[in-house]
C-alpha cells in the first residue's frame, strides 16, 4: 500500500462495466515523511475523496481483487 496526495481528477469517455460509478483522481506518492517522491498514478475513488486529502491506494495484484 502506498500513499498520496489528491491532486485532481481524471475525466474518462469510456469505461469498463465494473469502473462505472466510480471516479478517477490523479495522486501524487508520498513517502513515509509525507514528502513527494515525483511519481504520480491515477487512482479509482469509491470513497469520495477530494483534491488535497492524503489517500492510501494499492496497485498491482492486490488492486485486481
Amino acid at each position: 500500500m502506498q500513499m498520496g496526495l489528491v491532486v485532481g481528477t481524471v475525466v474518462s469517455t469510456r469505461k469498463e462495466e465494473e469502473l462505472k460509478g466510480l471516479r478517477f483522481l490523479l495522486v501524487r506518492e508520498l513517502d513515509q515523511s509525507m514528502k513527494e517522491t515525483g511519481k504520480m498514478v491515477v487512482a479509482t475513488d469509491g470513497v469520495g475523496a477530494g483534491t488535497g486529502e492524503v489517500v492510501l491506494y494499492c496497485s498491482g495484484s492486490s488492486a485486481r481483487q
